[in-house]
């Protein structure tokens, strides 16, 4: 049965791949980047959710108080489904590895979402990384990034790198620190969707097996960048913040 599900969820997911890298290549110089972004972009990421069999619950304090200009989403790194999660629930444009630009099937799907690209080895890129992000803060976006800079394997929240919180300071921004987790239907740890010890095609065909995903979106409380001396302190707190909640619900799993 499970065989069975995995070939059908591989139909619908493979069906949406084709309609988003054509709508990239055939629209997107007809209606524009901006509309692209905010609609057709923040849609595709749900559909594939959904085609993928997962649920998103979101949980917040805030309402809709917290989807403002000028912000940073700073979340936990656990999957390659982290970014489709980022796009489906607060339509962020996010930080990307500069070796996402050669994938060149997606190449242009990726640029639609104005993902702004990082090379971390390379420190004067890393500057001027953050000054296009603190731009895009500036004009009004809002930029999701994992500042563990690679993917966990679900049972931890891995240190963060202060570099990329210059941005934030720079733009005056106010940042949201997001958690993110992923379950089975039971409540335990869903293993599948991870990749930081396995291929990636093999942690695609194990997520399409699974009966029913459940992830969990904790939107935590904003700060802001004024409130901190340094990039240094920006980073401890969100990692002291979103690591606590992480690891608590760990515990009950």
């Amino acid at each position: 049965m499970r065989t069975l599900i995995s070939y059908f969820r591989f139909i619908r997911v493979l069906f949406h791949m084709v309609v988003v890298v054509l709508s990239s290549y055939i629209l997107l110089p007809i209606i524009g980047m901006q509309p692209w972004r905010k609609f057709t972009h923040q849609r595709w990421s749900k559909n594939m959710l959904r085609a993928i069999g997962a649920e998103v619950i979101v949980h917040s304090s805030l309402g809709e108080e917290w989807k403002q200009p000028n912000t940073m989403f700073v979340q936990n790194h656990v999957s390659w489904l982290d970014t489709m999660v980022m796009n489906s629930v607060y339509g962020a444009s996010y930080v990307g590895k500069v070796e996402m630009l050669q994938w060149k099937l997606l190449k242009n799907v990726i640029i639609a979402g104005e993902t702004i690209f990082i090379d971390r080895k390379n420190k004067r890129e890393l500057v001027l990384a953050n000054k296009k992000i603190a731009a895009a803060l500036e004009k009004g976006g809002a930029m999701g990034l994992f500042a563990e800079g690679t993917t966990s394997d679900g049972t931890t929240v891995l240190p963060f790198h202060a570099s990329i919180f210059e941005s934030a300071i720079l733009a005056k921004s106010r940042i949201v620190p997001v958690v993110v987790r992923y379950r089975n239907e039971d409540g335990s740890l869903c293993r599948e969707v991870t990749f930081s010890k396995k291929k990636w095609m093999e942690s695609v065909w194990s997520t399409l097996r699974m009966k029913k995903i459940i992830i969990k979106v904790d939107v935590l409380e904003p700060v802001y960048a004024t409130d901190f001396e340094n990039r240094e302190a920006i980073s401890d707190y969100m990692y002291e913040q979103i690591s606590k909640v992480y690891h608590s619900d760990l515990k009950k799993v």
